[in-house]
């Protein structure tokens, strides 16, 4: 399971802050809403809005035609993430928040999706973890966030803008675990972070510890990949604190069992 998205096109640019160009047009191409100044258009029961999505997706330089429609500034700057550096293919991925009051129809782009569904961020990544279909870690970091955001009037509080995160592979020896690192974690290393290779580390060293700085995303690849995933931030020294949005994750559990063996 993805949100919509997708890639720049060399035109967005033309047309504003090309990130934020690129997931008004992504967004209207898979789902057929346009974000606008008033709220939202769809496609759905809209034959011209249908063409023109019809259009767009054949040619991205067509989103041209909606330029007075559409409003990439509704859209908050929620997160950024930098593939890991043991990947063939790196992508710098930008998340965004867009507030809505009501749900909109939706036309499906049914060559890039077979389905979609309107989900509780929190039933997502409880649904993912038993198995129902597979979230990648970024996903499952987001949803996290997102489950935990008590006023969303003011979202931008917890944005994390400060930092990307380039998340740091670690394997266990002779296990299928895998565990994501992101910066605070006591496995990150700061030198050269973009570009850091996966590393493989026996289980007693790449276990979550209740006591040392633990920011990560942790998860099986078997059967499927991105299998059982665990999220942990604690212990986080104050930089790493001011500069990511704090929030409760598995933690709380390892934690509170760490809490009554003492």
């Amino acid at each position: 399971m993805v949100f919509p998205g997708g890639v720049i096109d060399k035109t967005d640019g033309k047309l504003g802050d090309e990130f934020r160009v690129a997931a008004v047009r992504e967004l209207f191409e898979e789902s057929g809403v346009l974000l606008t100044k008033d709220g939202w258009q769809t496609s759905a029961n809209n034959p011209e809005m249908t063409t023109l999505k019809s259009e767009i997706a054949a040619d991205a330089t067509k989103f041209e035609k909606l330029s007075s429609k559409f409003c990439a500034e509704k859209l908050v700057e929620w997160d950024s993430f930098l593939t890991p550096a043991n990947n063939p293919r790196r992508f710098l991925t930008k998340f965004y928040v867009c507030l809505i009051e009501e749900e909109p129809a939706i036309d499906l782009c049914t060559s890039e999706m077979s389905e979609y569904t309107w989900i509780e961020p929190q039933q997502c990544v409880d649904e993912a973890y038993d198995g129902k279909f597979v979230l990648p870690p970024p996903q499952v970091y987001e949803l996290t966030r997102l489950a935990k955001v008590k006023d969303w009037e003011q979202c931008e509080k917890y944005a994390n803008v400060k930092k990307v995160l380039c998340p740091q592979p670690v394997k266990t020896i002779g296990e299928d675990f895998i565990s994501n690192c992101f910066p605070g974690d006591h496995l990150y290393v700061d030198e050269q972070s973009y570009h850091q290779p996966l590393r493989q580390l026996p289980a007693k060293d790449a276990a979550v510890s209740p006591s040392l700085p633990t920011h990560r995303c942790t998860y099986h690849t078997k059967p499927l990949i991105y299998t059982k995933c665990r999220l942990y931030q604690h212990h986080l020294k104050p930089t790493d604190v001011a500069a990511f949005h704090q929030f409760e994750t598995n933690s709380k559990e390892i934690l509170e069992k760490a809490g009554a063996s003492n």
